[in-house]
Parts: structure tokens; sequence; C-alpha cells
């Protein structure tokens, strides 16, 4: 067996998340294994904490239709108001919350709740909405020559089926950058922690793939608390991530750098 076949995917991952020591292995791949590795890596991070609870609670819901004709009371959206038998409220896990009143008058930025990643706010007059830390206000008034009801969200089902494949494909973006823009971050900042007998460090690309997969163990962490709704601190998850994945990346530095010396350490 060569040695790409013996670091696939699931070898990838069982070293990156438990043996920085043969990190060494993992850098020896083409560009493609780690393209793929990051891309698969990433799509496990998405199912874990969006599509998992997003999945569970629309099943709990009855889906799209049983939400809208059961869940949500009959609702109106004539001459540029929003009208409702009584107020809704619910929240996908720490993912979305959802709010509609038609007894306030207008939402406001001081209406909205950042334990949650993302919210929609409808009142009698207008909706909100956050995406993280993007607001977008949408006054009602701007509807006035439509009108609006449960009937007219379950017609729009497929349209909404489509939006949220498309949400789910930035999601998966917004989560690549994120990762890797932190990768590069650590990888640059501990290339200076270790140098070899010879006075070489590893290079920028070399801390950055390291980086990268030293990133993986956390990562999924990170993302099994988000889909339990947080049962650890976010913050506390973060520090600990950090320490970990710095302490990760020297050990796979010494393991190239000075085979010898991590040979002693071990």
């Amino acid at each position: 067996m060569n040695q790409e076949n013996e670091t696939g995917f699931f070898r990838q991952y069982f070293t990156a998340c438990f043996q920085p020591g043969k990190y060494k292995t993992l850098l020896e791949k083409k560009t493609g294994g780690h393209v793929l590795y990051m891309v698969l890596l990433l799509i496990f991070l998405l199912v874990i904490d969006t599509i998992i609870p997003f999945g569970a609670w629309m099943t709990s819901m009855g889906g799209f239709r049983g939400l809208f004709l059961e869940r949500i009371p009959a609702f109106t959206v004539e001459n540029g108001i929003f009208t409702s038998e009584s107020p809704v409220s619910f929240n996908i896990g720490p993912v979305l919350r959802v709010e509609m009143d038609s007894g306030v008058e207008k939402f406001t930025e001081a209406d909205v709740d950042k334990d949650y990643q993302e919210e929609i706010l409808v009142s009698r007059t207008n909706v909100l909405i956050r995406s993280m830390e993007t607001m977008t206000e949408i006054p009602l008034s701007g509807f006035a020559d439509m009108k609006l009801s449960n009937q007219t969200l379950v017609a729009a089902i497929p349209f909404l089926v489509v939006m949220i494949v498309i949400y789910m494909l930035m999601t998966l973006a917004s989560k690549a950058v994120q990762y890797l823009l932190m990768a590069l971050i650590l990888g640059v900042v501990c290339r200076f922690g270790v140098i070899s007998p010879e006075g070489k460090r590893v290079s920028i690309k070399e801390a950055f793939l390291i980086a990268m997969y030293a990133r993986t163990l956390f990562a999924v962490i990170e993302s099994v608390n988000s889909c339990l709704g947080y049962v650890i601190p976010a913050f506390w998850v973060t520090a600990i991530s950090v320490m970990v994945v710095m302490g990760y990346i020297y050990r796979a530095e010494v393991s190239i750098l000075k085979p010898e010396q991590f040979g002693k350490e071990r």
C-alpha cells in the first residue's frame, strides 16, 4: 500500500486529532489531498452544528407544511401591516431565533439576542433580520401592494428549500474562511517557536498545513458543543482550543525539525 493510500481521510483525521508527532506524513500528501480533507472536514462540521439541529427541529415541526399550517397561528400581511392571532416564538438550538408579534409596533436593535447566530423578528410594521453582526431592517410598508398569509408560505416551500441550500453553502464558505484564517494566524505565530540545529524553521506553507490539521479536534468539539446548545461556555472551549492547538503545532514542528529530541521527549 502506498503512502497516499495509507493517509486517506480517516487516517488523516485520526492523525490530526491524536498524533501531532506524525504530522510529517500528512505534509507529504499532495495539495489535492489537503483540499479534499478540508472540504470533507468542513462538511462534517456543518452537518454537526447546523444540519442536525435544523433537521431535528424541522422533524419536530412536521416539516415546512406542518410548521406553516399548524404551528404558526393564522396571520396576514396586508397594506403593509402584519397581524396574527397570537405571538410566535421559537428557536432552532443556538442557530436561529424567530419572533413574530403584531403587538409590537417595531422591532429595533435593542430587541436582538446575540446568544443566537441568526434572528428573524417580525413586528406590526417591520422585519428585523440579524446574521451574526449584520443587521437588516425591512419595512413592511414596502409590501403594501401584496397580501401574505400562511397559504402563501406553503406555496413558497420550493423557493425556501432553494434558499436553505444557498444558506448552507454560504455557511460552509464562511466556515472555510474562518477556519483557514485562524490556521494561518496560529501557524505563522507558532512558526518562530522551533528552530532546527541547522537554524531552519518550517516553511510558511508547512506551518499553515500543520495548524490546519492541529485545529481538527477542537473544531469538532466546538461544533458538538454548538449542537448541544453550548453546554460548555464558548469562551472556555475557545481558550482551551488555542492552548491545545499551539501545543500540537509545537510537537509537530519538533518532530519535523528535531526528530532526535522528539524521540527523547516521547
